[in-house]
C-alpha cells in the first residue's frame, strides 16, 4: 500500500526531522511539504493526502486555523491529522482533539518517540485511515444497489391502476430507500382480488420477502376461494420456507369484491376502511388475526359486507399512524387514524390524490420522507 503523507511545519529542519523518523517506518510513502497554513491546504486541495503531521504555531495562518479548515470541508474532513507542536500544555491538547485531531506528540522528539511513539501513531492513523476508505467504497457501492433496488421495487409497487372493475389509487413511501410494505390488485374474469402487507423491519432482507409473497399471493388467488383461504395458505407456505429466520413475519389484509360483495380477512393488519357513496360516511371494517408466519397451522376468518359502485375501500400500513403528529405526541392507534379519514372524506369520491396526501400531512408528515416505518396507503373505488 502506497500512503502520501503531508508535513506542514514552518521549520525546514523539523520537516527533514520528521521525514526520516517516518522513512524508516512507513513502506512506499510519499512525502509533501508545506511551510504554512496556506500552503498546506493548496496542496490539499490538489493531492490526494492520507495523512497530515500538522505543527500549531506557524505565521500567517496558524494550526489551529488550518485544522479547523480541513475538518469544515466534506472532501478533507476524514483525513487524520496528526499534531507536532512545541505547545505542550494541557489546553492545547484538548482544543486540537475538539477540532479533530486524532493525535498529538510534543517537540522536541526525543530518541523514544523517534523509534517507537510516533512510527505507532503514525502507523495507527495510516490503517485507519485506509479502513476508513474501505468502508466508504463499499458503503457507496452498497448505496448504489439499494438505489436500483429501490428503483425495481417501486417498478412492482403500482401507483394507479384502471381496471374493469375497479380504479385503484396509491402511495408508497419508504422509510428508507427500500422497505417490507406492498399491495397488489389483481382482477379476474368475476373476481377482484386486493392485498396489503407489512414486512417486519426495513432494507433489503422486508423487500425481498415483499416480492417473495407478492408473487405467493398471485398463485394462491388461482386456487382459493376466498380470503381466508389465502391468508391459510400464505401463512404456510411462508412459515416453512422461513423456518431458519423465525423473527420474520408480517401483517396482511385480504380481499375479494364479487358483484355486490366485499369479503376481507385480517392477519394481524391495521382494519381497513370503507366510504359508503350513499351515506357519505367511513366505516371501519373492523377484524383481528395472527400475523403470518408466528404458527404453522392459523385459521383466519372470512367476513363479507355489502359494496356497491361508487364505494371506496381504504387500506394502510401501520406506519401511517406510528408516527409523531408534534413534539412530545404519538399517534398509536389506527382510531387516530379513522378520526383523520372522517374529518377529510369529502376529498374521497372525487379528490383521491388531495386525501392521501391530507391524510400523510395530518400525521405531521410528508411525501419527501421523515417517517419511521415504510407507509403504504392504497384506495379501491368499485366502479359501477
Amino acid at each position: 500500500m502506497h500512503y502520501s503523507v503531508l508535513i506542514v511545519d514552518d521549520m525546514p529542519v523539523n520537516r527533514k526531522l520528521m521525514k526520516k523518523v517516518l522513512k524508516n517506518s512507513v513502506e512506499e510513502v510519499t512525502f509533501y511539504e508545506a511551510e504554512d497554513g496556506f500552503e498546506a491546504l493548496e496542496l490539499l486541495g490538489k493531492k490526494e493526502i492520507d495523512l497530515i503531521i500538522l505543527d500549531l504555531m506557524m505565521p500567517g495562518k496558524d494550526g489551529y486555523q488550518v485544522l479547523r479548515e480541513i475538518k469544515g470541508k466534506e472532501a478533507l474532513k476524514d483525513i487524520p491529522v496528526i499534531v507536532n507542536s512545541a505547545v505542550d500544555d494541557m489546553g492545547s491538547f484538548k482544543e486540537t482533539l475538539t477540532l479533530g485531531a486524532i493525535d498529538y506528540f510534543t517537540k522536541p522528539i526525543t530518541p523514544d518517540q523517534m523509534k517507537v511513539i510516533i512510527p505507532l501513531k503514525v502507523h495507527n492513523a495510516l490503517k485507519f485511515y485506509e479502513q476508513k476508505k474501505e468502508l466508504m467504497k463499499a458503503n457507496e457501492k452498497m448505496m448504489q444497489e439499494m438505489k436500483i433496488a429501490s428503483v425495481l421495487q417501486k417498478a412492482l409497487i403500482t401507483g394507479e391502476q384502471d381496471l374493469k372493475k375497479v380504479r385503484v389509487k396509491s402511495k408508497y413511501i419508504p422509510s428508507s430507500q427500500i422497505g417490507g410494505d406492498f399491495h397488489d390488485c389483481i382482477e379476474t374474469e368475476d373476481k377482484v382480488w386486493f392485498i396489503i402487507a407489512d414486512v417486519t423491519g426495513h432494507g433489503v432482507a422486508a423487500a425481498m420477502v415483499s416480492s417473495m409473497v407478492k408473487v405467493i399471493f398471485n398463485h394462491v388467488i388461482q386456487e382459493s376461494r376466498s380470503p381466508k383461504e389465502v391468508l391459510e395458505h400464505i401463512n404456510y407456505t411462508f412459515y416453512h420456507m422461513m423456518s431458519d429466520n423465525r423473527h420474520l413475519c408480517f401483517s396482511a389484509f385480504v380481499g375479494v369484491i364479487e358483484k355486490d360483495r366485499l369479503t376481507y380477512a385480517n392477519a394481524g393488519h391495521p382494519y381497513a376502511g370503507l366510504y359508503q357513496k350513499n351515506s357519505g360516511e367511513v366505516r371501519s371494517l373492523e377484524q383481528n388475526g395472527f400475523l403470518i408466519g408466528v404458527f404453522e397451522d392459523t385459521d383466519y376468518e372470512d367476513l363479507t359486507t355489502a359494496i356497491e359502485p361508487g364505494d371506496f375501500i381504504i387500506a394502510y400500513t401501520d406506519g401511517l399512524y406510528e408516527t409523531k403528529m408534534d413534539e412530545g405526541e404519538s399517534s398509536n392507534s389506527h382510531e387516530t387514524v379513522f378520526e383523520e379519514m372522517k374529518k377529510h372524506k369529502s376529498l374521497i369520491p372525487h379528490r383521491q390524490e388531495d386525501f392521501m396526501k391530507a391524510m400523510i400531512h395530518s400525521f405531521g408528515k410528508f411525501e419527501d420522507g421523515d417517517f419511521e416505518d415504510d407507509v403504504a396507503l392504497m384506495m379501491i373505488e368499485v366502479k359501477s
